[in-house]
């Protein structure tokens, strides 16, 4: 089990489920996808940042308790906390899209390296989001991405979003541990069993001992030894993808080592240790224990790790324009072409 820098913490059984697409005529480029499993108002959207389509699930409002009832001291006190319905990007954010953003922001790519596991924690100066020491493909998670990194990104993001008007955030601590649930009480959306955690998600699993044999590990094999591209597990009931395993993702929220004087309104904690932040879900080689929804985790802000990303919340604001089923239907036509004479 890989212990994070600045911390004592270490780092398809269910149905798939079906999905009713439907282009709609709504506020933006939006494609909606309505979930047959959840309740009538839950849909998708989909929107575009510098030309590649992101989709976004939608959380419905809810209420929950916070905190798993066997965690980590830093769980503690469980307390009620209420959530407003919000959208979540149904993966991680895929190093294509940050490659983009690098791409049209070459000054923010430093070279300042990574922290990297390979034994022990150790920071490398060669290691960064393009190479974070091991192989990876443009759909896997991007990582080696500091909590500085990710904001960068968002302004980046806002300024190159369509429809214009929509803008971009990380989720709170409260929205992501709410979305990762999905409606359970236990330590997994399915249940309390960390055996099932391979056909879920990408953890600690057989691979993982044959580079790491002291780790502790599910004998299970869930098919890759680091990263794997985004969504290649089944979802939980939200629609959302790798909420347990693959990457680490960055929260919005200032570290504290309690829940006391957290707010219970679904809000980010803006004060405490606000140089470092903190991040959720476990990654690639994490064992059941720290990959499930209730494991706080954190960093330094400007640190990035090899195994930490991040995914948005979508924000509709004012600005948003409407736009009719032929722009959408444009839009996405005028994009494929482009494609088409890139190639």
């Amino acid at each position: 089990m890989r212990l994070s820098p600045n911390s004592n913490q270490i780092r398809k059984n269910c149905d798939a489920n079906k999905i009713t697409t439907q282009r709609l005529i709504l506020t933006g480029y939006l494609t909606l996808a309505t979930y047959s499993h959840a309740t009538p108002d839950m849909v998708n959207q989909n929107v575009w940042i510098a030309g590649q389509s992101l989709s976004f699930a939608h959380i419905p409002s809810g209420s929950f308790i916070m905190g798993d009832k066997d965690g980590q001291k830093d769980e503690s006190p469980r307390h009620q906390v209420s959530i407003t319905a919000f959208y979540l990007q149904t993966t991680e954010l895929p190093k294509s899209l940050y490659a983009q953003f690098i791409k049209s922001n070459p000054s923010l790519n430093t070279n300042q390296g990574c922290m990297i596991f390979d034994g022990e924690w150790r920071h490398s100066a060669s290691a960064n989001w393009e190479n974070p020491g091991y192989n990876q493909g443009p759909d896997h998670p991007a990582v080696c991405t500091s909590w500085n990194d990710a904001q960068a990104f968002l302004r980046w993001a806002n300024d190159n979003a369509h429809p214009q008007g929509i803008q971009f955030r990380l989720p709170t601590e409260a929205e992501w541990e709410y979305a990762s649930r999905a409606g359970s009480e236990e330590r997994y959306h399915w249940g309390s069993n960390g055996n099932g955690l391979c056909t879920h998600a990408n953890a600690s699993d057989k691979r993982t001992l044959q580079r790491f044999p002291s780790f502790k590990s599910n004998t299970c094999d869930d098919g890759f030894l680091e990263t794997a591209p985004v969504g290649q597990f089944t979802p939980n009931p939200f629609g959302l993808y790798d909420m347990y395993g693959n990457a680490w993702e960055w929260v919005e929220d200032c570290w504290n080592n309690s829940y006391h004087g957290a707010p219970n309104d679904g809000s980010a904690r803006q004060t405490g240790d606000c140089a470092r932040r903190i991040f959720r879900g476990g990654a690639w080689g994490d064992n059941p224990h720290f990959a499930r929804s209730g494991l706080r985790n954190r960093s330094n802000a400007n640190i990035g790790k090899d195994d930490v990303g991040f995914r948005l919340v979508l924000v509709k604001t004012n600005r948003a324009s409407t736009h009719s089923q032929i722009d959408i239907e444009k839009h996405q036509a005028s994009h494929d072409h482009k494609k088409e004479n890139h190639h």
